[in-house]
């Protein structure tokens, strides 16, 4: 199993076990449990936060090493939980509209951000794709988005996209008269 299925694997054991966490009835077992969590995860903040200021004690090498830390889809992610990652929020956002971009232009749309206003993304998908690529691609840029700018609250994609049909229509009519015979 490749360490992204492992990743995987492990994120859906992590998010099925707090659904179990929220579903308990009994309230102070529910606010143990939830303590619990949280005491770990302000522990995992403070030692990243001291990974992060010691990498940087080291200038130009730090720079670099933390860029590599950033890069990485594990450490990056926890870099972003933790609100560490050295991209600001619109550097990171301006890389993952670059991504999906590529992917549009080659159904022949374009991605364009609008603004970031309040904690919401807005983005003008625009250009002509055929038949129901336009959804798939406004998916597509959402999850790139969310997972680039986890902090971000919304993403709303204004679709100014036409759609083509690959093949015209053929009207087709019903005769309800006498059958014509068949020809052999």
């Amino acid at each position: 199993m490749s360490g992204e299925n492992q990743l995987q694997q492990v994120s859906a054991q992590i998010e099925d076990l707090v659904h179990k966490v929220e579903a308990i009835s009994d309230p102070a077992v529910k606010a143990n449990a939830t303590a619990l969590i949280q005491s770990l995860l302000d522990v995992h903040a403070r030692a990243f936060e001291r990974v992060v200021e010691i990498v940087l004690q080291q200038k130009d090498l730090g720079l670099t090493v933390l860029d590599h830390f950033a890069a990485d889809e594990l450490i990056g992610s926890l870099l972003l939980l933790y609100r560490l990652h050295p991209d600001a929020l619109d550097v990171r956002l301006n890389k993952a509209i670059a991504a999906v971009r590529k992917a549009a232009a080659l159904q022949g749309a374009d991605v364009e951000l609008i603004g970031v206003e309040e904690e919401v993304v807005r983005i003008r998908l625009s250009g002509a794709v055929h038949g129901c690529a336009s959804t798939q691609l406004q998916k597509l840029i959402e999850d790139a988005i969310y997972e680039a700018v986890p902090e971000i609250s919304a993403v709303h994609v204004e679709n100014a996209m036409q759609v083509r049909n690959s093949e015209p229509l053929v009207q087709l009519q019903l005769n309800v008269g006498a059958a014509a015979p068949l020809q052999r």
